[in-house]
């Protein structure tokens, strides 16, 4: 009898074995398809891939196939040539090339994100207030959440202010409170940098740092009737400050370097070949493991009576197809919380150096974690004036149209007439 009861336990946990006795079901897997431009050798590329990863691992029955490019630009070039087939993938991550969001708009293929948002508390909070202002439509839909911020100043090298003697009552660098001073001190910088090497230069400036970084920032910078002109694209260009912006690019363009990139004028600051590099703190994590990271410190852009400015910008982010199938409408919401998740967007900021989309991340964990991170998004949180990226003010046809005119006005090759004229054609 015992012999009996013995082979019939060990059938049925045979069968229990080969039959799965337990009582989870099979776990239907959802496909969604991700296109990035995080598929290059970079570090800050490696931890977004990871992550990536990571969202697969804690959610096992969604299968996330990812599409990635080495750049953002190719990324959404792509999905952006889908798009005139009919095709879409479940999600693309514009980061920052807000055409596509637009172009997919326009073709009735991008999910309205507000009702997921107005359901999903948690999902709301993790929401920067100024994404919803930025990309919410006159009709209340909003169509792109970004998982960071762009937040833009500038960065200088402390070191060479110091050589070159431009300093506060301690010895220390200081940074210029007005235009006519940050002018100035580009004239002493290059002057102070030939004379240790011929190839040295304030700055190295290419054409998107000229429309994109430097030239709202000039324009805000004359008081409230500039913030006025940079908030929202001008019906006519000839305007005294437009002029006057103009002409200080002009005399900056005296005193740097010009590039074909914003990789070379990055190579340029790392290199030592300029004091000052235009670009955001998503730059600090480079910066902060470079030979020269001791001397780099951020500032806010000046203005003309002494305050401060700085780009504080809800770039277009993550846009979702809109799909008829509800279980991948949810698998791709699922993936919009995990990018917004605390978690998530402290390691995106630790170790990418991009500034968080979600308000509830601390600065001051940021800062003790990320010195040169923390402390570039305290200044620019703090500065005085916030304004959004030209392509938002503006328009991404203004930012064609103005690069390459603004690259060769800096070189004196045309005139700020020129230019005003072009664009009130």
């Amino acid at each position: 009898m015992l012999k009996k009861k013995t082979m019939l336990l060990l059938f049925v946990a045979a069968a229990c074995l080969l039959g799965g006795c337990s009582e989870k079901e099979d776990v239907q897997v959802t496909d969604i398809i991700l296109m990035h431009g995080w598929g290059g050798t970079l570090p800050t590329h490696a931890t977004m891939q990871e992550i990536y990863q990571e969202f697969s691992e804690l959610n096992p029955d969604i299968n996330l196939i990812t599409y990635p490019s080495s750049d953002s630009s190719i990324a959404v070039e792509k999905a952006n040539d889908m798009l005139a087939v009919g095709k879409m993938p479940d999600i693309v991550s514009t980061n920052g090339l807000s055409y596509y969001v637009f172009n997919a708009v326009k073709r009735g293929m991008a999910l309205d994100l507000m009702p997921f948002i107005e359901e999903d508390p948690e999902l709301k909070e993790s929401i920067h207030p100024a994404v919803l202002a930025g990309w919410t439509t006159e009709d209340g839909a909003l169509y792109s959440i970004p998982d960071a911020l762009e937040i833009a100043g500038y960065w200088y090298n402390k070191k060479f202010f110091v050589e070159a003697g431009i300093v506060d009552e301690y010895g220390a660098a200081k940074t210029p409170d007005t235009w006519e001073e940050f002018l100035a001190d580009c004239k002493i910088l290059n002057a102070w940098g030939k004379q240790q090497n011929p190839d040295f230069a304030a700055a190295a400036l290419d054409s998107v740092q000229l429309s994109e970084d430097i030239f709202l920032a000039r324009v805000a910078g004359e008081g409230e009737e500039g913030v006025e002109l940079a908030s929202k694209l001008p019906e006519n260009f000839s305007s005294k400050i437009i002029f006057q912006s103009l002409k200080d690019i002009r005399k900056l363009g005296k005193e740097s370097n010009f590039v074909s990139s914003i990789d070379n004028a990055r190579q340029y600051f790392l290199d030592g070949k300029s004091a000052v590099y235009f670009n955001g703190v998503w730059d600090s994590e480079l910066l902060g493991s470079s030979s020269i990271k001791e001397d780099v410190a951020y500032a806010n852009y000046p203005t003309k009576d002494g305050r401060s400015v700085a780009y504080i910008s809800p770039s277009s982010g993550y846009v979702i197809y809109k799909n008829e199938d509800p279980k991948k409408q949810e698998a791709c919401i699922r993936f919009l919380k995990y990018m917004l998740s605390e978690e998530v967007q402290k390691k995106m900021a630790m170790e990418t150096g991009q500034a968080p989309s979600n308000p509830n991340v601390s600065g001051n964990e940021i800062k003790e974690g990320y010195p040169l991170l923390g402390e570039a998004l305290e200044l620019a949180n703090d500065a005085d004036i916030h304004i959004k990226a030209i392509s938002l003010s503006w328009g991404n046809d203004a930012v064609d149209d103005l690069s390459q005119r603004l690259y060769e006005e800096a070189q004196g090759k045309i005139g700020p007439e020129t230019v005003v004229n072009y664009l009130n054609q």
